[in-house]
């Protein structure tokens, strides 16, 4: 796979648009206002290439393919959380304590968890036997 990575013109450039969150040579982010107005935008009829041409950034500096990219990665956040945040959101953290902190659904999912919690208690406990035989063997 060819990336097609930016120049530092380009990152100045880039770094200089207030809708901009961050950039580095293989990565642009854009704020959270950026992608609402692109949203609400795009939910009006306008094209990818147009919202950003309007809001400053050079379609023919970022590429056909990021463009594209751009308008699946927005559109796709919207539809994952039904809000936006500032750059990326690490799909792994944010996951995990959404999971951990919501309520069950049913007594078959509460049950599942509970079941999950035992299990890695069990492994905790035999994992503090181990290291407690390695303690009184070595003296």
């Amino acid at each position: 796979m060819s990336r097609n990575l930016f120049t530092e013109e380009q990152l100045l450039l880039l770094r200089s648009n207030p809708y901009v969150y961050s950039v580095t040579a293989a990565r642009l982010q854009f704020t959270k206002e950026f992608k609402e107005i692109f949203m609400t935008s795009y939910n009006s009829g306008e094209t990818p290439r147009k919202i950003l041409e309007d809001h400053g950034i050079t379609v023919d500096l970022i590429g056909e393919r990021r463009i594209w990219s751009i308008s699946q990665h927005i559109r796709a956040e919207y539809s994952k959380y039904g809000e936006f945040h500032e750059g990326h959101r690490n799909q792994f953290s944010s996951d995990r304590t959404t999971e951990s902190s919501k309520e069950p659904d049913s007594e078959k999912e509460q049950l599942k968890q509970l079941q999950h919690k035992v299990d890695y208690l069990e492994q905790e406990v035999e994992f503090l036997k181990k290291i407690s035989s390695i303690k009184t063997t070595r003296k």
